[in-house]
């Protein structure tokens, strides 16, 4: 491997160790996007599927868990000029009189109606559609099943004020100038120099009005750029007490600072008023990440299972049962393992300390013959699944007996190319649904209560896979 490719992809690791790290030690936001939203990215930048995770690591944090705690987004290209954005966030407010919880759930349609791309200079004009709502969307069985997950507190806040869903309308210009493009004198001398200009506003039906306008200056080289500027927020029309709270907590002006290393992108950003900070990582794929399809002599898959929040660790290993050498499905021996510790349903004292091993077969293919960056898989197998459910609070002490059960899972979703080294390796983003239906269930016995266990379930999952070819 080359010296330079091989330092690039030292640090994306170390990097994305580091994030990941503190992701996991931090417990909160203060703030975040505008809900229903792209997130924003350099303009220049291809993006046919981009994944935001926003929490308050890479600030400097906070000592409770309030306003937009945790934020995530998924944005997809779905044809020329159209894309679909998905966004789901995490409010709560832990000051008295007026705490409480509330989830927000997003989705929205955009469309591109202007975009002009020449040298050194691009400008895009992004105008959309959709639904905003709030409710209960499991947003304290994630919240609280991370928390556990290493070893953090948990927040009982009670769901208050109100549900429902509105109509957005929204719309997002920016414009890209390059100011010096990179040359052989000077301090940064390989690096191209430009700036950034971003103004975007989303209004919905029920009068609520957010803004947002940020002026980057930005430094690039291939596959890695750096940007510092400020951005400012404003959120009005917000009656409920934890939406209006999150929104004064959004309201101010901060200072932006962020980097891309090929797919990863780190962000943080510094409020001057109300003193609060977030950070968030993203993963960015494009189509012209794409490369040769060829066999792949191992393949890892490390994810984690949202609502029911749980680490997934899983090995493809090639194989031919069900297909031909001739076919176009890539087949593997799947083996997984399994372990969280979800909280049981909308009870904040009980959690269930689950493990799982299993195996099956898993079938790839990319989704179009000209182009492998997009594919999509679906695997059946079965393994074991013992369950223990824990009481925490007050009764630390408490656990059930261990109730193990034969489990038939079954999984399908789509993998999009990160980042790839000639025919060595790829990185990749995966997106699916993973179910599991036990043989037979079991009911465990606390302080004379009893409870259903080794139910069946669907959770979506969030995962890096490296395949080695």
């Amino acid at each position: 491997m080359p010296t330079h490719k091989l330092r690039n992809w030292k640090r994306l690791k170390l990097t994305t160790l580091v994030t990941l790290a503190s992701i996991a030690a931090h417990g909160g936001a203060y703030a975040g996007e505008i809900a229903g939203l792209p997130p924003q990215l350099p303009t220049f930048l291809e993006r046919d599927l981009h994944v935001t995770f926003i929490n308050d690591f890479l600030g400097r944090g906070g000592s409770v868990d309030d306003y937009r705690t945790q934020q995530s987004v998924i944005s997809a290209t779905v044809a020329d000029r159209w894309i679909i954005v998905l966004d789901h966030s995490l409010l709560t407010l832990s000051d008295e009189p007026s705490s409480g919880r509330i989830d927000q759930l997003s989705v929205s349609l955009g469309y591109e109606l202007m975009r002009s791309d020449r040298d050194g200079e691009t400008d895009e004009l992004m105008i959309g559609t959709g639904l905003r709502s709030v409710g209960r969307f499991a947003g304290e069985r994630i919240q609280n099943g991370f928390h556990r997950l290493v070893g953090s507190g948990i927040e009982e806040l009670d769901y208050v004020g109100k549900t429902g869903t509105d109509l957005s309308v929204w719309f997002d210009a920016q414009r890209y100038r390059m100011l010096r493009d990179s040359s052989d004198d000077g301090l940064l001398n390989s690096w191209r120099m430009g700036y950034q200009i971003r103004a975007a506003s989303l209004a919905t039906s029920a009068g609520q009005w957010d803004s947002v306008l940020s002026v980057q200056a930005v430094i690039s080289r291939p596959t890695v750029d750096v940007w510092l500027g400020i951005r400012s927020d404003w959120r009005s029309g917000y009656d409920d007490a934890v939406l209006r709270e999150t929104a004064s907590a959004e309201d101010d002006m901060a200072l932006v600072l962020g980097a891309r290393l090929g797919p990863l992108v780190i962000e943080t950003v510094q409020q001057f008023n109300n003193k609060a900070s977030y950070g968030q990582i993203q993963l960015v794929s494009s189509a012209s990440d794409a490369h040769s399809y060829g066999k792949s002599r191992l393949g890892l898959d490390l994810g984690v299972l949202l609502p029911e929040v749980q680490l997934r660790l899983a090995a493809r290993l090639p194989m031919r049962l069900l297909t031909s050498e001739r076919s176009r499905w890539r087949e593997s021996l799947l083996i997984g393992l399994g372990y969280g510790k979800p909280q049981y349903k909308n009870n904040t004292a009980m959690f269930t300390r689950s493990r799982q091993i299993d195996a099956g077969i898993e079938l790839e293919r990319p989704l179009s013959d000209d182009s492998n960056w997009l594919s999509t898989y679906v695997a059946a197998g079965a393994g074991w699944r013992d369950e223990r459910l824990t009481r925490e609070g007050e009764f630390q002490d408490e656990s059930s007996a261990t109730f193990g059960r034969v489990v038939i899972t079954a999984s399908a979703g789509v993998r999009a190319s990160l980042w790839s080294y000639m025919d060595r390796w790829r990185l990749r983003l995966q997106l699916g649904l993973v179910g599991r239906v036990p043989v037979e269930d079991a009911t465990a016995a606390i302080t004379d209560q009893s409870f259903e266990v080794q139910r069946s379930a669907v959770d979506l999952m969030f995962a890096a896979t490296l395949d080695f070819e």
